[in-house]
């Protein structure tokens, strides 16, 4: 096999490439380049092509649409613009930019076997992916956060919506600064085979050492998009919860307001349980998997991976659903969107 790189050949280049092959790894969240043999036996089956297709594209399908609706509401309406929807729609946001800039990319490569963006998208793919991921779930910290302090502390002033869109700017500040380093250390190779193919490859390239250079930023990965942010989002949420459940409400005198009052306390609290639960199932495989190959702990699996990658992508269709869909407030205002008003008359029409 001729080697020729697009980028110079230094030595954590050939050393990252060498561990791509043992791994079959090629970094977080876009790694999809195995071993060769196995790799491109598994990239032509047309059976695999065509499941992960339908796979990712349901995906896609539902992400944009659900996320889509959450933006169009909060910017349509005034009375959605509180500091909590703010956040909500910053996640909206965030999650289009994931299904937009990291599936397809993972889908393609996958697909072709190899890399047909360009050097500059190597490097801005990266930075793409890693930045709205980090927006996403530091995003999910904040609508925590934001959930504690009104439920914990009622009677203070709540945050201004200049204080939520500053938040939001820190937000986004601190996402880039997180994915700078996946984005820096990348290089695009070129090889040709025997057959006289020739397979671009994007892969990282970190300074020497790279096998501990790559392993410990992993780990920070792994800790900084996982570890702390489910930490801080249960704590909030189990606090939350439990004074829910004890507080009583005010001027509850008739079994239907006290019946009522149930109702919505107990549906919060199914609200805060599926946050947790789906940060939690989706996000722990994929970044529990690359930490575990970065470890050189496991082998790698094409099968696992892409299994894995699918799930986590699956936590953008289930947002809108959590954090708006399952809103009476939000529900009320889509139910206003001209296709769903429409469409609602329409089968109130048939039914009569």
């Amino acid at each position: 096999m001729l080697m020729s790189g697009m980028s110079s050949m230094n030595n954590s280049s050939l050393a990252a490439f060498s561990r791509l092959q043992a791994l079959n790894l090629s970094a977080l969240w876009n790694l999809s380049s195995a071993a060769e043999p196995r790799y491109r036996a598994d990239s032509q089956r047309p059976a695999v092509k065509a499941l992960l297709a339908a796979a990712y594209s349901i995906i896609i399908i539902i992400s944009l649409s659900g996320n889509t609706a959450v933006c169009h509401v909060v910017m349509k309406n005034k009375r959605m613009r509180s500091v909590t929807s703010i956040f909500i729609m910053n996640l909206a946001v965030a999650d289009i930019l994931i299904t937009l800039l990291n599936t397809p990319f993972t889908l393609v490569r996958f697909v072709y076997s190899t890399w047909v963006f360009g050097r500059v998208m190597c490097h801005i793919s990266r930075f793409a992916q890693y930045c709205s991921v980090h927006v996403s779930v530091l995003t999910l910290v904040a609508i925590a956060i934001d959930r504690h302090q009104v439920v914990m502390h009622p009677m203070k002033q709540r945050m201004s919506r200049l204080q939520g869109v500053v938040w939001v700017a820190l937000i986004w500040m601190m996402a880039t600064c997180f994915s700078l380093p996946h984005a820096i250390y990348q290089t695009l190779l070129r090889f040709e085979f025997g057959d006289q193919k020739v397979r671009m490859v994007c892969l990282p390239s970190f300074p020497d050492p790279s096998d501990l250079f790559w392993k410990y930023l992993d780990l920070t990965t792994f800790f900084l998009l996982f570890v702390l942010p489910l930490a801080i989002i249960s704590v909030a949420y189990v606090v939350v919860a439990k004074k829910l459940w004890l507080r009583n409400a005010i001027g509850d005198v008739t079994l239907a307001q006290s019946t009522a009052h149930r109702r919505r306390k107990r549906m919060t609290m199914k609200m805060l349980m599926a946050v947790v639960l789906v940060f939690a199932v989706c996000w722990f495989p994929l970044n529990c998997y690359v930490v575990l190959l970065s470890s050189k702990i496991i082998q790698a699996n094409n099968a696992l991976y892409f299994c894995f990658h699918w799930l986590a992508m699956s936590s953008t269709c289930y947002n809108p659903f959590i954090y708006c869909w399952l809103n009476h407030s939000f529900r009320a205002e889509l139910r206003t969107l001209p296709f769903l008003r429409r469409r609602g008359k329409a089968v109130h029409h048939q039914e009569n």
